[in-house]
């Protein structure tokens, strides 16, 4: 069923207590996803810290003067071998979108590697930790078109792209996304669209705070929900709350209230279709517990070997304590790879990847070996 402006309106900014609306929201997840919340066990692979744009509150991407740079192929190698050593089942990889469009220094690089593209390079990297390690690579590369996904398909289970916001206002002069011309959410769509028709799961999602109005994110709300509808490769959808970083324009810029993300997080559940996943990042939140009984059904992924790159001053919980607090809600955690359990289907994935897959699950799509023994 699709929802109103005005029904989330009435969700998100109503008289109905945030707990009340999260009750609501957890009796939904529990009737879909049961008592589990899933995690991805993961390392982080920044495969280039260049990029073509800087947004506002990116402290990920640096300029060649600054440091930014490739990983080479033995660099790859090395931090997936040490996910493999500890469990680990996705390798992430995260990347500026198509440096080589800005920076000498990127096309250089690209050409002394025999690749025509960062996508192209991407690519490499990523089918030979599909082959050399018992990993599965997922890439969030920024825009991609049907060529790219059809090659992306071949080596990974699945990708993503965040909308981030369908506000066309931040991308104004004094907005977070000025000069950012990848964030426009048509474009964004159009990759998610390619995605549909290519059949490669995708994950998306919303990042709320950067400066949205009232009326634009519920537009935000209103437009996520409609976009999972209409393309059923949309597996996850996360609602990331804004962390200000030092050395960016948006350093003083306030986080969301807590209470009213919570809102937004059970809302998100309300309005998504029923195969879709929700997820909120722990490391993000000052009590992860309270996002438990939101709504979601899922905490993104978790390293035991390298930070999170994109927030590299918010550590991972640490996993034992993480299975403790799930299990104090009455809930269950489970290790999921990057494909969820209900895309774990031949029309989703390659013939090699499924065959891969089939390999390490068990009989309800989680992964057979788990990581809280061995960190």
């Amino acid at each position: 069923m699709r929802n109103t402006k005005n029904e989330i309106n009435n969700l998100l900014y109503g008289s109905i207590p945030t707990n009340e609306l999260k009750s609501i929201a957890f009796e939904k997840k529990t009737k879909l996803f049961g008592n589990t919340i899933t995690f991805s066990p993961k390392v982080f692979i920044p495969l280039t810290t260049l990029c073509r744009d800087h947004c506002s509150y990116c402290t990920f991407v640096k300029t060649p003067t600054e440091g930014g740079l490739y990983l080479t192929e033995s660099e790859v190698l090395s931090i997936a071998n040490s996910g493999q050593h500890y469990n680990c089942t996705e390798a992430l990889f995260t990347l500026g979108d198509k440096p080589e469009i800005k920076w000498t220094e990127a096309r250089e690089f690209l050409i002394l590697n025999n690749c025509e593209s960062t996508d192209q390079y991407l690519e490499s990297m990523m089918q030979h930790v599909l082959d050399k390690t018992s990993l599965f690579p997922h890439a969030n590369p920024g825009l991609m078109n049907e060529d790219e996904i059809k090659r992306f398909k071949m080596c990974s289970p699945s990708g993503g792209i965040m909308i981030e916001s369908f506000s066309d206002r931040l991308l104004e002069r004094g907005g977070p996304h000025y000069k950012c011309e990848t964030k426009n959410s048509e474009l964004r769509v159009e990759t998610i669209n390619a995605a549909e028709s290519i059949k490669y799961p995708m994950t998306t999602g919303l990042l709320i705070g950067i400066g949205q109005n009232e009326e634009e994110l519920v537009s935000d709300l209103l437009q996520i929900g409609n976009l999972a509808r209409n393309n059923k490769c949309i597996q996850e959808v996360i609602i990331q709350n804004f962390v200000p970083k030092q050395n960016t324009l948006m350093s003083s810029f306030p986080e969301p209230d807590s209470d009213f993300f919570l809102r937004v997080i059970a809302v998100s559940r309300l309005i998504l279709p029923d195969h879709v996943s929700l997820q909120a990042p722990p490391n993000l939140s000052q009590d992860f517990t309270t996002l438990l009984d939101s709504g979601i059904n899922d905490l993104g992924g978790i390293s035991p070997v390298t930070i999170d790159m994109v927030n590299p001053d918010k550590l991972w919980p640490n996993l034992d304590n993480l299975k403790q607090t799930v299990s104090n809600s009455n809930q269950e955690l489970k290790s999921r790879l990057p494909i969820y359990p209900n895309f774990i289907e031949k029309e989703w994935l390659s013939p090699n990847i499924y065959e891969k897959v089939l390999d390490v699950i068990d009989e309800n799509g989680y992964t057979i070996f788990t990581t809280m023994e061995t960190i």
